[in-house]
């Protein structure tokens, strides 16, 4: 016990503070985040949502755990990048201030982390922070979109898209200076295998018993909606709340999970990552997504071409599945037999058309035509729906939406909709960061092989596969939760500054 501890304390401890200039630190750090949050406060008494009644015992109870997990933060900075990367991949932050009106537990996490930066900073011996070429790509996209922005006829929803974004490159930051050795990639790698395994395990729980009730505080939500034919029935959505969305954050946490069940030299750990595996892939079906399952279907082809997956791996794989295939729906397979309605001279007359293809085929050639008439910036961040009624009468249609008439509505399509709110400027940034991001992922390979670190490789191996299957879904998707796509990339850049450390045996220190 007393060695776990001294192990632990000195994961999280650089050997290059200094003591005494640290408690000195953190008093005047304290300080003056209390300054500027009191000052934001007064400038919005709604900024982080005040107006609870602190007199309930609940809620200072509350402000006590909110106290230690500040404190905590500050002491293990590790500990809190475990935190952010749970916040958000259970998008608990948004489930909280949409639907329980709490502070946004990212706008208090993110805060403290950046000063845990700092502080490291301030009292390191070469103080630097940890920069990649790829931010410079970041900065440009985020001037893109302000600048598209500035053409937009609705100022509000471009401003709330460029807010997302900066949120967004803040996480960027915050990962890559905050993850620093091996150990931090494999705990990253883990947590985001429980957490993948936690939700849909609520899921199963659900889908089990029937119990489309319950939510299970926001993190299983459930979407009744068409599957095949006239059948309509619910949809685990998880805590995104969308069928879809749900399965393409599950799609990148596969190629994780399944590396952790080869990779392990545990078995309790090969368990774990058996049973999340199993959850996930469960999970999946029962979104009843075509656009998840193809990404799916994409992953796995890649690795097997990529030889990462061996063909006796996958005929293991298909016994140890084989169980679970006895629980898959028969509406599951209908559905995806709408798949061959995508397929070029299709016989429609011999099949139900299924009208959700069609809505997305409007809502696709609306952000072409867009794109068309606006091809360098655009029409203006998060301003699609806004010329949307416009374009749907231009192209011929008779009708605008086939449901939820007069609702917002958006491309269907994270490329379409790039290229028709920040023109072909944003399109080609946004491509140059992926591709960066994907040769820092083979670098890192690289580097770790080299180094004889099997494993991180193959980590780093399956975040890039996770990375492809998030993006093969985006081509049905729009950029709702692209916060998910940012940590993957801030995980890859992490992992090849990791992987270029000069010493692999230690934590990369903050001096660069």
């Amino acid at each position: 016990m007393n060695r776990l501890s001294a192990d632990i304390s000195g994961l999280f401890s650089p050997s290059d503070l200094r003591p005494r200039s640290h408690t000195g630190f953190l008093a005047g750090a304290v300080c003056l985040l209390a300054m500027a949050l009191g000052y934001y406060v007064s400038l919005d008494p709604g900024w982080l949502r005040v107006w609870i009644d602190l007199t309930r015992a609940s809620h200072w109870l509350g402000v006590l755990i909110g106290a230690g997990v500040f404190l905590v933060i500050l002491r293990w900075p590790g500990v809190g990048l475990l935190l952010l990367v749970a916040t958000i991949y259970t998008n608990i932050s948004e489930i909280g201030v949409r639907h329980y009106q709490w502070p946004s537990l990212l706008q208090l996490v993110m805060p403290l982390l950046a000063l845990a930066i700092l502080g490291r900073q301030l009292v390191s011996s070469r103080p630097r922070l940890v920069v990649d070429a790829l931010l410079a790509l970041l900065i440009l996209y985020t001037v893109v979109i302000f600048a598209s922005s500035v053409r937009a006829v609705n100022p509000e929803l471009a401003d709330e898209r460029l807010f997302d974004h900066l949120k967004s490159l803040a996480i960027v930051l915050v990962v890559i200076n905050l993850m620093t050795s091996r150990l931090d990639l494999r705990h990253v790698t883990w947590v985001l295998v429980l957490v993948g395994a936690f939700l849909s395990t609520i899921s199963m729980y659900q889908v089990a018993t029937s119990a489309y009730t319950q939510e299970f505080g926001g993190l299983g939500r459930i979407k009744v909606a068409h599957i095949v034919d006239r059948v309509r029935q619910p949809r685990i959505a998880g805590p995104v709340g969308d069928p879809n969305f749900y399965a393409q954050i599950l799609v990148p946490l596969v190629p994780l999970a399944f590396y952790q069940l080869w990779k392990e030299p545990s078995l309790r750990l090969k368990l774990i990552a058996a049973y999340s595996l199993s959850m996930i892939s469960l999970a999946l079906v029962f979104t009843y997504s075509r656009g998840g399952i193809l990404a799916l279907a994409v992953v796995v082809l890649l690795a097997v071409i990529m030889k990462k997956i061996k063909p006796r791996h996958l005929v293991l794989g298909f016994i140890l599945f084989l169980p679970l295939w006895l629980v898959v729906p028969r509406e599951f397979e209908g559905r995806l037999s709408t798949l061959k309605q995508l397929i070029p001279g299709a016989d429609e007359t011999s099949m139900d058309v299924d009208t959700s293809f069609r809505e997305r085929v409007l809502l696709m050639q609306v952000a072409w035509e867009m794109f068309r008439d606006h091809p360098v910036l655009g029409v203006g961040a998060g301003n699609y729906s806004e010329h949307y009624e416009d374009y749907a009468q231009r192209i011929g249609s008779t009708v605008s939406s086939y449901e939820d008439f007069g609702q917002r509505r958006f491309p269907h399509s994270l490329y379409l909709e790039i290229a028709a709110e920040t023109g072909l400027v944003g399109l080609l940034l946004f491509a140059g960061i992926v591709v960066v991001t994907f040769l820092r992922a083979r670098s890192a390979i690289r580097l770790f092989t080299k180094a004889g670190d099997i494993h991180s490789a193959h980590i780093v191996t399956a975040l890039a596969l996770g990375l492809v299957g998030y993006l093969t879904s985006s081509v049905f998707l729009h950029g709702h939760y692209l916060r998910y796509f940012w940590l993957l990339v801030a995980l890859m850049v992490a992992a090849r500054r990791i992987g270029s450390a000069e010493r692999m045996d230690k934590p990369l220190s903050f001096s660069g």
